[in-house]
Order: structure tokens, then sequence, then C-alpha cells
């Protein structure tokens, strides 16, 4: 019995070695080495220190700068309101006395909804008193008179946007002339649309009118936008004039911001602002340049605030009119700050701030930083390493990953 245990244990084992031996079974996949080493247990205070290997520190393409002292631009913040720019609300009235329909095969869309260019929102069934197409005459020869005048209007905008083109690339004026010139462009462009969509109208329904005829007339949207209101349900007789919808242009859009008279002088309104939504840190993924722009003297006396407006690009729709944002106003004059770059920045998932400094050969700890505000490439720091020490900027979100466990 004792010999029989004996040979089944010895079997046992020349299986068990075999499974071990070369060619005795595939081999698991070589998995790649990680790009930092660990030494023992560590102490609660280097918890936040990667270290890293030569060969993973050179995957990683880190690349390090010293924090600075420097002057830094000075910066205000407001809230400020998104707002459609004057121009980009069009509203399409009634040429004349109808009955509003559907388009074809279609319901009237409904307010919110995006439209294009050109397409139909709406049919008028022509309703011609005897009084109304005497007059049809007259108001034609008014509406060729419009779409001359849009067209004048749209050469002398065109002009003044190349020269101010021209004397930017001179660097003779800041890009506020550019954007003023090109708001104003575009607003033409708008009206001309809008004079020749009723001129065309009008000159179908007169020939109509001269053949006994009454045909429908569709109204189209003079632009592609947002379809903001609609003043007339199928079904309704509208008289001449009356608004029947209107159409918003949401990018780009413009940002009103009351700012205290006191800060006007402060102000350095030739260049631009940065907008981010409430609530966002500085430097914030979401945030964009606002450019200023010329517009229309406000103020409102009982706060002793005035307004300054800032353009943006909205071709995202991140913004809507009528929304919150932060506004960090440029202000004249600087101020010593410390600086780190931009590039640097890593924020948790609770928006705090960080950097990575080098501590030592291949070792970077993690640094809590308070972002005061963010310029171009610079971040403006209240509080963070000294000055002269090294942080990360290229590979700081991979060795944010190596520490928490999100690499490969």
């Amino acid at each position: 019995m004792s010999n029989g245990i004996g040979l089944l244990a010895g079997a046992l084992g020349l299986f068990t070695l075999s499974g071990c031996m070369p060619g005795g079974g595939s081999k698991p996949a070589a998995k790649a080495a990680p790009p930092f080493t660990l030494k023992g247990t560590p102490k609660e205070a280097e918890l936040s220190t990667v270290t890293l290997t030569p060969e993973g520190e050179e995957r990683l393409g880190v690349k390090t700068v010293a924090i600075e002292r420097k002057p830094a631009p000075k910066t205000a913040t407001y809230a400020g309101e998104v707002m459609i720019p004057p121009g980009r609300l069009t509203a399409v009235t009634s040429p004349f006395v109808g009955l509003i329909k559907p388009p074809a095969g279609g319901l009237l869309p409904e307010p919110g909804v995006e439209v294009k260019k050109d397409q139909p929102i709406c049919v008028l069934v022509p309703i011609l008193s005897p009084e109304a197409r005497a007059q049809m005459a007259p108001l034609l020869i008014q509406a060729d008179g419009q779409v001359k005048q849009a067209k004048e209007q749209l050469q002398i905008a065109k002009t003044n946007l190349d020269r101010a083109e021209n004397a930017f690339g001179q660097k003779l004026v800041g890009t506020a002339a550019v954007v003023d010139a090109k708001a104003q462009y575009d607003l033409m462009q708008t009206n001309l649309r809008v004079a020749e969509s009723l001129k065309e109208t009008l000159t179908n329904i007169a020939a109509d009118a001269a053949n006994g005829k009454s045909s429908l007339q569709a109204i189209s949207s003079p632009a592609s936008g947002i379809l903001q209101n609609i003043h007339a349900q199928a079904g309704q007789v509208v008289a001449a004039g009356a608004a029947l919808f209107e159409v918003a242009e949401l990018n780009p859009l413009w940002v009103k911001v009351p700012m205290f008279v006191g800060d006007k002088k402060k102000l350095a309104s030739d260049k631009p602002a940065e907008i981010s939504g409430l609530g966002e840190a500085p430097g914030a993924a979401g945030s964009r340049p606002g450019m200023p722009v010329a517009a229309p003297p406000q103020a409102d006396p009982i706060n002793a605030n005035l307004h300054v407006f800032y353009q943006i690009e909205n071709k995202d729709g991140a913004y809507r009119p009528g929304e919150r944002v932060a506004v960090v106003l440029p202000m004249k004059g600087e101020a010593e700050s410390l600086i780190a770059p931009r590039a640097s920045l890593i924020r948790d998932i609770y928006g705090s701030a960080w950097v990575y400094e080098k501590v030592g050969e291949h070792s970077y700890a993690r640094r809590r930083v308070q972002v005061d505000r963010v310029i171009g490439d610079m971040a403006v720091l209240t509080t963070g390493p000294a000055v002269g020490a090294k942080v990360v900027t290229d590979g700081a979100a991979e060795i944010y990953g190596t520490e928490f466990g999100n690499t490969k």
C-alpha cells in the first residue's frame, strides 16, 4: 500500500515539473515594465511622491520648468451676461394681408428648434383687397429701394472691414477694431438678405395679382440659427407688417459686463478677457477668450456701473443668451506674482489644482497650489512651490495616472 502511494506521489511530481519545464506548456505573456519603482512600504509623507525608472521617465517624455516670480498683468473678475449681438436677431414680418398655413408636408416649427437659411417656416395665402392691389406698386418701389440701400451699406461695411484688417496687419489698430468692423459687416449682410427676400415675395405676389391668381407664398428663414419666437399660428389671418417669427444667430455671441465706474480708467480695453462658466476654476478647459467690441455706451446710474462688451465664439453651443458667466477683465499695469506654466496644472475630480515638483533624481512630489488667475500660458499662483522649484509640464498628466494606477 505504501509503495502504491509513493508511486502516485512520484507521478504527480513528474506531472507538475513537466508543466514548469520549457516546452511543457505556453508561457505567460511578458508584461511591460512599469514606469516607476517601489522600494518597500512608503511612509505617509511619501504617498504623493512618484519615483520613475529612467526608462519610464524617457517614455513619458517628462520635461520641467522652474517656478518664477515676475511681473504679471493685473486682472479683475466680474460677472457678465451672454447676449445676442445687434443684427443677429432677425424679425420676419408679413409683407401683406394673408392667412397663415404650415409649410408643405409638415407643421409650424416650435420655438427653440434649429433652422437653416432659406428653410420654409410658414406659408402665407395672400388676401388682396382692391386697396391692397393698388398699393402693390408703391410697395415694390419701396422694396427695391431698400435692396439698393442695403447693398450700398454692405459695400461700405466691406471697405471698413478691409481697412481694419490691413491696419491690424500693420499693427496700427488692435483686435477690437477688426471685431467691430466684422460685426458691422455681418449686420449689413443680414439686412441685405431680409430686403432681397421681401422684394422677391412682393414681386411674386404682384405677378400673380396681375394674372388674377392667388398663389401660396413660402416665408423662409433669412439666416441659419435658432427659432426664437413664433408670433402667428396656423389658420390665423395677419395684417401687413405683422410679426411672424424671429431667428437668432448664436455664433458668435456677446458678453455684457457691468463693471464699477471707478475701474474704467484701470481697464485695458484693447486686450481680450477670459470668459468661463460660473463656478469654474481659473484656466478651466471650458474657458475661452473674449475679444473687446465697440458698442453704444451704456451705464447703470443706480448701481454706479458701466457696461463693456466682449465677443466669444460659440460654435459648440456651450453658451446661451441670458446665461451668467465669469469674466476676467484685463487691467492696466503689472504686479510681482508667483508664476507657473499653465501646462503644469493638474486638476482632480474636486477641481483642486496640483503640480508635480521634482524632488530628486527621477522623483516627483505632487504639491497643491492655489491659482489666482490664468493669463495665456501662465498660471498666477497665490500659493505654491518656492521660486526656483522645477515643476513638470510635459508628462504631468501621465505621472498623475501613474500615481493612481491608471497607466499601462
